[in-house]
């Protein structure tokens, strides 16, 4: 079995494609007129926008073949990756690298094979692909054209990741808005309540409980004011967060993502959560991407079942 070909930058890339945080499974409607728009400049049945992780190719959009994942080492793409330019196999029932993968060998019976990496800030996080099951042919015109597609794609997933921080950071914003009305109004109510005692016993206290009084309302006022100073100086952003699952969306996206793969090889894969916390809501924060790694790995190194 041939290795499986890895970047010289391999580590950098995994950690911008996971700066990104994107659920894989939720990106068809985001890129899938492109998809479309890649199959007709080429000519081919199929085109494919796939991002590739450690363990696991992704695919974000598809156009004419349904697939959502397929393991790294199985893909054509991991090659198109390790170069900048357009990377291309006339035939991959000749090519020994390919020829007896599942997707040549049975249906939808792939021959062709033509991709452009999609590289952002010099990383290709993975490839835009076009395929069919005969012999076509990217003139320069045509792979100029599939460029500019693939450029396309990563500016939106540039817009989706910009996206996705505004409104993390509109979110951090209203919890500090409400923190903020929480903590002014312990000292606020206490200057009210302290000047309405002044007002109502000011005649019978002494000038002593009165200053005292007055000493109260100067702390809770001074209190005020370093609160204001905390917020101002507070100019360096907070670590974003991402958006939230809970748990039972999270066991769901598991499965959904990764069965395919444990059916392939024959294995048993289920996510158990406590019903009593399935609603409970927990940040994101690149989990999907971390627990699908460990999955991943796990699946590839456990023996299939015996039948």
């Amino acid at each position: 079995m041939t290795s499986a070909p890895i970047p010289d930058n391999e580590l950098e890339r995994i950690m911008n494609l996971a700066d990104f945080d994107l659920d894989y499974t939720s990106q068809q409607d985001s890129f899938k007129d492109l998809a479309k728009l890649a199959a007709k400049v080429a000519g081919t049945e199929i085109s494919l926008v796939n991002l590739i992780d450690t363990y696991t190719q992704w695919t974000i959009s598809h156009h004419g073949l349904e697939i959502d994942q397929m393991p790294r080492e199985d893909s054509v793409c991991q090659h198109t990756i390790m170069g900048d330019e357009g990377f291309e196999i006339k035939d991959l029932a000749l090519d020994d690298r390919f020829k007896e993968k599942f997707y040549v060998v049975d249906d939808p019976n792939l021959r062709y094979y033509y991709g452009v990496p999609l590289k952002t800030d010099g990383i290709n996080l993975g490839a835009l692909c076009v395929l069919d099951n005969q012999e076509r042919q990217i003139t320069p015109e045509k792979a100029e054209l599939l460029k500019i597609i693939a450029d396309e794609i990563v500016n939106r997933l540039k817009g989706i990741k910009v996206i996705s921080n505004l409104r993390s950071r509109l979110k951090e914003a209203n919890e500090d808005k409400k923190k903020v009305a929480h903590d002014i109004r312990g000292p606020l109510g206490g200057i009210v309540g302290l000047a309405r005692i002044i007002s109502e016993q000011g005649h019978d206290n002494e000038i002593e409980e009165v200053l005292d009084f007055v000493n109260m309302i100067h702390k809770s006022g001074h209190s005020i004011l370093e609160l204001a100073d905390e917020i101002l100086s507070n100019n360096e952003p907070k670590p974003l967060k991402g958006d939230e699952f809970n748990l039972s969306l999270f066991k769901d996206k598991l499965e959904k993502l990764y069965q395919p793969q444990a059916r392939t090889k024959n294995i048993n894969f289920s996510v158990i959560i406590s019903p009593d916390e399935a609603g409970t809501p927990f940040s994101k924060n690149k989990l999907l991407q971390i627990i699908g790694n460990l999955i991943s790995n796990a699946m590839k190194f456990t023996p299939p079942k015996v039948r």
